[in-house]
């Protein structure tokens, strides 16, 4: 008589699983400031601050209540919260969205009430909990003229 026993392998999700598995929040959207040569140059945080060694934050009510839900074939929901940022907001903002070139990648179309744009992104880190892309974009100078940012936005689990 022969006995076999299996083990059971877990297999780890996937960042796309994981996307998928959880709602989330904006936590953080920085502007980076490019020299002439190219370099960084200073960074600006948008909502976050520190106060006398506090961080506060002056991030705008109508986004505190909202989320982002990543689905299945590439489909997304921006959710606004009930307090909402235009009275022409929906309660369900759809966006496509998608990793490539080995996830490190992210690419977000249709989320122009929180991005401003279409968004083709580096993807900076990636964790349980959170993570962080960044992408350019161009920006009006009081001149008239426009200059071209990097965006950094983090995200995490609601």
């Amino acid at each position: 008589m022969i006995f076999v026993s299996c083990d059971k392998v877990d297999v780890p999700m996937s960042k796309q699983e994981k996307m998928r598995a959880s709602d989330w929040t904006i936590d953080t959207l920085t502007i980076t400031y490019m020299s002439y040569t190219g370099a960084d140059s200073e960074v600006q945080s948008l909502w976050k601050r520190t106060e006398s060694g506090v961080e506060v934050s002056n991030k705008p009510d109508c986004l505190r209540d909202d989320f982002i839900k990543f689905r299945d074939k590439n489909d997304g929901s921006h959710i606004p919260g009930p307090n909402k940022c235009a009275t022409s907001e929906t309660n369900d903002i759809e966006f496509t969205w998608g990793l490539r070139d080995a996830d490190t990648k992210v690419y977000m179309y249709g989320l122009y009430a929180l991005f401003g744009q279409d968004v083709n992104a580096d993807m900076l880190y990636f964790e349980d909990d959170n993570f962080a892309f960044s992408f350019p974009r161009k920006v009006p100078t009081n001149g008239g003229d426009s200059i071209t940012v990097k965006i950094t936005c983090k995200l995490e689990k609601k």
